[in-house]
């Protein structure tokens, strides 16, 4: 359909089911996750550090921890790479190489 369209970023991303009520601060919770924007439309994703995120957020003074997932998705002004559409959502994912003993340090270092 789309010839010029380019692949999604190496390896699938493990969904973390979340509410409407889930905000980017969530992310703690789930030590190695990552801010996935995904486009509604063709299903595209991108991941994003949820830290640098919430800095990037911070810098603008336009958010921090308490910012919904779907309030994020809605500031994207860039369209999909693959259809060209600007219909994203927010959500919080795991990578695929992600292991038990990552999640584990992970989440030692949260905790320090």
């Amino acid at each position: 359909m789309f010839t010029n369209m380019r692949p999604a970023p190496p390896g699938p991303l493990r969904p973390i089911p979340l509410d409407d009520a889930a905000s980017i601060g969530d992310f703690r919770r789930y030590p190695g996750c990552r801010l996935v924007l995904t486009c509604a439309m063709c299903g595209w994703q991108k991941p994003y550090d949820p830290e640098r995120v919430i800095a990037r957020l911070h810098e603008l003074k336009s958010g921090g921890h308490a910012t919904r997932l779907g309030d994020i998705a809605r500031r994207v002004a860039w369209p999909c790479p693959g259809c060209h559409r600007l219909k994203w959502r927010g959500g919080l994912a795991w990578p695929a190489g992600l292991t038990a003993a990552d999640s584990k340090r992970l989440a030692a270092r949260y905790r320090n």
